[in-house]
């Protein structure tokens, strides 16, 4: 069997592995709290069996390769209890009462019992660009841009009151990164010990909640603001994306304000967090915007953006390859081999994004390196990434050091491994 044969049996092969695990974790059902019906994927089965935010934008990515059917539903589930400020929630907790014991486990500031007040990263736009590409195109556009646009105008009024083109969350759980080591300092905690980091999110979520949440008042309070490499890298993205939907509907005014509110973005990202001397972006941290130094995966991701310059794109690949950095040898470490606080795999009382493997992560610096140049860099990520899955199942994340997979099983984000697969040029 030449190369291009075995790639086809092996995309077929996790074509059908996906399959067979979005039906596993697929919830359907009727809310009665809302007199909704829902129909999404959960993340896990075992662990979390809610809807989350950027969970259901990777998963909506998937099913467009799958059923396009599904994949707008796992949309338009999204975005069907989005605010009237235009916050979409990070977890829509449609079947709340079957998983009750479930939350005893979660960290959650709620703003009714069935959703959270919370946001996370903004992967929305290229969802539904995603979605729309492979189903019903300009139909579904019309139907679900206003409630996007929406959204992205709630986080450029809301969450960036010093209108700099950075938008900040206000707790790291928003970053979907909760007990990333950049945060350690920041949040008064060290080493690997889970009541210090639940008792980190009280002392932040809690001066919260007196408030009443009120984000200019929880602004004011300075307990965590950070001006996220990633989520920022992602906002800027997707912005550029949502700008180019919008002029595929026939909205030139639209479309020019989402592109350059991108562009203001990724500026601000390379004049404010980018530091030449490390090589690496920095979040910054308070009202004061103090760098956060520690060397994670976030520090790398603005090799996404494509209009990066591309002297920077080529130190952070620098960086990506560098055995004593983050060439690990099962690709990427969420955290550099240099820092102390790495860990390869598993820790103790699942605390996440230490050193360990998330495919969501390679699938964000493999577009990137393909996007800079590095497409051969970018397969040889992709091809060990699907050999992780081939060898130890969907889960959570992975041993960088070993390859082998724990957290949660069946983890569905993980099947972005098909995307990957799909769409590289098969001439390659």
């Amino acid at each position: 069997m030449n190369k291009q044969n075995e790639e086809a049996a092996r995309l077929e092969t996790m074509r059908a592995a996906v399959s067979d695990l979005y039906d596993r974790n697929r919830q359907r059902g009727h809310a009665a709290w809302c007199d909704r019906d829902y129909d999404f994927v959960c993340p896990s089965m075992t662990t979390y069996p809610f809807q989350w935010f950027w969970d259901s934008c990777f998963h909506a990515i998937v099913l467009s390769h799958l059923d396009p059917v599904r994949a707008e539903s796992e949309l338009t589930c999204l975005l069907a209890n989005q605010q009237p400020d235009g916050l979409i929630p990070h977890v829509t907790f449609w079947q709340r009462e079957a998983f009750e014991e479930r939350l005893a486990d979660y960290s959650i500031a709620y703003r009714t019992p069935y959703f959270s007040d919370c946001m996370q990263p903004p992967l929305l736009a290229e969802a539904i660009a995603a979605v729309a590409a492979r189903g019903r195109g300009e139909a579904f556009l019309r139907e679900v841009l206003p409630a996007a646009r929406r959204y992205f105008d709630w986080l450029h009024d809301v969450r960036d009151p010093d209108d700099d083109g950075l938008v900040a969350v206000l707790q790291a759980d928003e970053t979907g990164l909760d007990e990333s080591p950049k945060f350690d300092d920041y949040l008064g905690v060290s080493g690997d010990n889970r009541p210090d980091y639940d008792a980190a999110w009280h002392r932040v979520a809690d001066p919260y909640a007196e408030v009443g949440r009120d984000p200019a008042l929880m602004f004011a309070l300075d307990r965590f603001i950070d001006e996220d490499v990633m989520v920022n890298t992602i906002y800027a993205e997707n912005q550029r994306v949502l700008g180019d939907l919008l002029a595929h509907v026939g909205d030139a005014a639209g479309a020019a304000d989402f592109a350059a509110r991108a562009d203001r973005t990724r500026q601000a990202l390379v004049a404010k967090c980018w530091d030449p001397d490390a090589s690496l972006f920095w979040d910054l941290a308070g009202l004061a915007e103090r760098p956060l130094r520690t060397s994670t995966f976030t520090s790398l991701l603005p090799l996404l953006l494509p209009e990066l310059p591309k002297q920077i794109a080529n130190r952070l690949i620098d960086q990506v390859e560098d055995p004593s950095a983050y060439g690990t040898p099962w690709p990427i470490p969420t955290v550099s081999r240099r820092e102390p606080a790495f860990q390869p795999g598993a820790i103790g009382e699942h605390l996440l994004w230490r050193g360990a493997s998330w495919v969501n992560v390679n699938w964000f610096l493999c577009r990137g390196l393909r996007r800079h140049g590095r497409t051969d860099f970018a397969r040889r990520i992709e091809d060990s990434t699907a050999t992780m899955i081939e060898r130890w199942g969907f889960r959570e994340y992975y041993n960088t050091l070993t390859g082998e997979g724990h957290g949660a099983p069946d983890f569905s984000w993980t099947a972005l491994i098909l995307d990957l697969l799909e769409t590289r040029p098969a001439e390659e």
